[in-house]
């Protein structure tokens, strides 16, 4: 899988790109990324991509077209011209598992992360028009941050552990909270490790006798 980060400030992925399994994961080859910050196809003074809004004086909006050049410059790279366009925005549509699990099978994805008062609607306009099964804008949840890609790189997350291989124990994405098989009602049943006590709690004497019958049913009835 190939991932696109559409972003002003490309520095902001640099420890998430070199980390933990994402970095492994693109040694190994399963995943690669690249960011294209839209400044770079700014016609304007100083690489502006912003400007003030039209009959309100508040904050400033990024420009469409700067961002369109932009997210246009990444689908020229796709040569199966197979891809998905994320606008991590605030929407009716919010992020769940079920997102996740549809985007980890596609081949391509293209972030879109937004700055200031979001983006000029031409944007969104021009790219449902153009792509309409391609283009999804979709919200974290209900609240507004002051920036987008954080949630642009929380959803990659939770995509791309699904994909094979990034996550060397293959049970641990199987047996989890929000299975898509139960409906995402599912939480996952408590779990511990060394030492049997801390504090003044401890580890269930169940899960220390070895009876996986017994271990199991307790993981049934804990499981939310």
């Amino acid at each position: 899988m190939k991932i696109f980060f559409i972003s002003i400030f490309p520095e902001i992925f640099e420890s998430f790109l070199s980390t933990s399994l994402i970095n492994k994961a693109k040694e190994k080859s399963i995943l690669d990324f690249e960011i294209i910050n839209p400044r770079d196809f700014s016609k304007l003074k100083h690489r502006q991509v912003d400007d003030i809004i039209y009959w309100w004086w508040d904050g400033m909006l990024m420009m469409a077209q700067p961002v369109i050049d932009a997210i246009n410059s990444a689908i020229t790279k796709i040569w199966n011209n197979e891809f998905q366009i994320i606008f991590a925005s605030p929407s009716h549509d919010i992020w769940n598992q079920t997102h996740a699990h549809k985007f980890s099978k596609s081949q391509n994805l293209i972030f879109v992360c937004g700055r200031y008062e979001w983006i000029d609607y031409r944007f969104e306009q021009y790219f449902s028009t153009k792509y309409p099964n391609n283009f999804h804008k979709i919200s974290m949840w209900k609240f507004i941050t002051l920036w987008w890609e954080m949630p642009s790189m929380t959803m990659t997350e939770s995509i791309v552990r699904l994909i094979p291989w990034v996550i060397k124990e293959e049970n641990s994405r199987q047996d989890e909270s929000y299975q898509i098989s139960q409906n995402m009602e599912n939480l996952e049943y408590p779990q511990y490790t060394r030492p049997q006590e801390v504090e003044w709690f401890s580890v269930p004497e169940v899960l220390l006798n070895w009876n996986h019958k017994e271990i199991q049913k307790r993981r049934d009835s804990h499981s939310a």
